[in-house]
């Protein structure tokens, strides 16, 4: 009987603490999942230390992780609020961006101070595609540890407007089948519907509606499917 109560305890705690996250997340938006600060961390590590602490003391109820939680993003979301407007405490709280590289010239007192090396940094340009340093005229330190790359303008690849090359301008991508379901909201936001789906799909792939994996469409480049076994154009 004790180990049941016990076994429902942690379930309520455990889904508790899952809406709280949720709740939380949302709170404070959806920009901190995109990108990672100093505070952010920490947010993420005292929601995660609430969550485990309630769960594995068996005399700790779940309304006191709740209002735990409940505090946590409510002090979250203060700091955030009053941070936007305050241009010293947003400095203090989440850090600014610094100019790593300038004039091709590379910062090594800004490197000491994010206890970078040059390996790092070289890593950091190849996740923007770019494999040498010489190329980089301006490269700044976002906060969340990514760089932001200015090439040089001889290095930077010509675009088609520049090239005299006729072009249509790109248009969205819409997924209407995502792992064989049919996304009722991006059919909706295409203004289209499930039967004209099943229509062009037959009529532009051959292929039995029921075997697509995946169907993504644009208005200028049409359909790109795979089916659950090969690919159609």
């Amino acid at each position: 009987m004790d180990n049941l109560q016990d076994m429902l305890t942690y379930a309520v705690k455990l889904t508790t603490g899952l809406v709280g996250v949720m709740i939380v997340m949302r709170l404070i938006g959806k920009k901190e999942l995109a990108q990672i600060t100093p505070l952010d961390f920490i947010y993420a590590l005292i929601l995660g230390s609430t969550i485990e602490e309630s769960l594995y003391e068996s005399t700790m109820p779940f309304y006191d992780m709740l209002f735990a939680l409940f505090y946590w993003g409510l002090l979250i979301y203060i700091i955030e609020k009053v941070a936007v407007n305050n241009g010293w405490l947003r400095k203090v709280a989440k850090g600014k961006p610094q100019l790593l590289i300038s004039n091709g010239i590379l910062d090594t007192e800004v490197m000491r101070k994010n206890k970078m090396d040059l390996d790092e940094v070289r890593e950091l340009l190849r996740m923007n595609g770019i494999f040498s340093l010489r190329t980089v005229r301006y490269a700044i330190l976002e906060n969340s540890g990514f760089l932001s790359v200015l090439e040089y303008a001889g290095d930077e690849p010509p675009s088609r407007k520049e090239m005299g090359i006729e072009y249509g301008e790109n248009d969205w991508n819409h997924l209407f089948v995502d792992a064989g379901k049919v996304e009722q909201e991006a059919l909706k936001d295409a203004g289209v519907d499930e039967a004209w789906l099943r229509q062009k799909i037959e009529e532009e792939t051959d292929c039995d509606f029921e075997d697509v994996y995946f169907a993504e469409w644009s208005q200028s480049k049409g359909f790109f499917i795979q089916s659950k076994n090969q690919k159609f154009r």
